[in-house]
């Protein structure tokens, strides 16, 4: 039998799931060009800095000193020597490091939010099978990969190439030129170089972000029955849901025939309906509703009442009112006061009641 095919966009539920195994829509293509354009960008700002501190360090390199320490090389003065190499390489390099690990943080954390999985890294023994592997080196996907890193090298290639061609009358005049201005054409044209290139990366991670999003998407979709199998497993199976509700309406009814007793009227259409009615003038500021049903649970209330000689009042436009209007355990509402007051008072009278219904 053919597999289902999944055609359902992908419930909430097995969006989380796949998060949370690392499945995210990301694409590498915009930190790449991210990165290129803050290097970009870094090196402008930073240029005269580097350079400045390049020039101080190569003449302290070549200064008497250091001649004299090269002169004898021992432990201490290689120790020396390392030591300022390293200082001088972590005061050249730190800034830009800093820049590109912050715009790195920041351009994972704007494609898919703060996102820590360790599923992709657990060992599994199905990624052994070489069957499989064969399937994943030659599915869609690795050879979309492909074609895509194919594009990208050509383009990139071009780009540089063509930069380094336009700049190379420049570079054959570097011979009658100072050190400081070779230097500053050298971070010219590669700053130029860079800005080309970070240019047409972020074109490609554009179209790079949505066919993540596209594939991503694709990827989690979902058949029929797993949507019907998710919903079952978050609501609980329809038999015994619709037997909860059973019970919990069984609950309910047996609450409302229970205060049935001490209503003080019982109010029906006179066949449909029956509202039971209860007031206690020192505790309501209105008459409370305490059961109402209609066909066989209205038969019920005027059976509970009769057998607890409550007053059953037949009054079909102020039934159908209570009955449209209120639910168990509300109050009469303001525009019904004055008929339920009226009854009230009638069922005192007659049944001699040593209630005060302050009315």
């Amino acid at each position: 039998m053919a597999s289902e095919e999944k055609t359902e966009t992908a419930t909430p539920r097995r969006r989380q799931e796949a998060r949370k195994k690392g499945q995210v829509a990301r694409s590498q293509e915009v930190g790449s060009a991210a990165i290129l354009v803050a290097g970009a960008c870094m090196l402008a700002l930073y240029g005269r800095y580097m350079y400045g501190y390049m020039k101080r360090y190569m003449e302290w390199s070549l200064s008497p000193e250091v001649f004299v320490r090269l002169s004898d090389l021992n432990e201490s003065n290689i120790g020396f020597l390392l030591s300022n190499m390293v200082i001088f390489s972590i005061r050249i390099m730190a800034p830009f490091a800093a820049v590109l690990v912050a715009v790195a943080l920041i351009n994972g954390f704007m494609q898919v939010g703060f996102h820590m999985s360790l599923e992709s890294i657990k060992p599994k023994f199905s990624k052994l099978n070489p069957i499989n592997g064969f399937q994943r080196l030659f599915s869609m996907r690795s050879v979309t990969e492909l074609l895509k890193s194919i594009f990208k090298i050509a383009i990139v290639g071009y780009v540089g190439f063509a930069s380094i061609k336009a700049a190379i009358p420049k570079f054959l005049l570097m011979t009658d030129m100072g050190i400081e201005h070779a230097f500053i054409l050298m971070c010219v044209t590669m700053l130029t170089m860079a800005l080309k290139i970070g240019l047409v990366l972020i074109v490609l991670a554009v179209l790079d972000m949505m066919y993540q999003k596209y594939d991503f998407e694709k990827s989690i979709k979902m058949t029929k029955q797993e949507v019907k199998d998710e919903y079952k497993q978050r609501e609980g199976d329809p038999l015994v849901r619709r037997r909860i509700r059973e019970k919990q309406r069984e609950i309910a009814m047996r609450r409302m025939m229970a205060a049935v007793p001490n209503a003080d009227v019982v109010i029906t259409n006179p066949v449909e309906l029956a509202i039971a009615l209860e007031y206690a003038a020192e505790e309501m500021h209105a008459p409370k509703v305490t059961a109402k049903g209609g066909g066989v649970v209205a038969e019920k209330i005027k059976q509970v009442a009769k057998e607890n000689n409550v007053p059953i009042i037949e009054d079909k436009p102020l039934a159908q009112s209570l009955f449209k209007l209120t639910d168990v355990g509300d109050y009469v509402p303001p525009q019904l006061f004055k008929a339920v007051a009226e009854i009230l008072a009638y069922v005192y009278r007659v049944s001699k009641k040593k209630h005060r219904f302050g009315i």
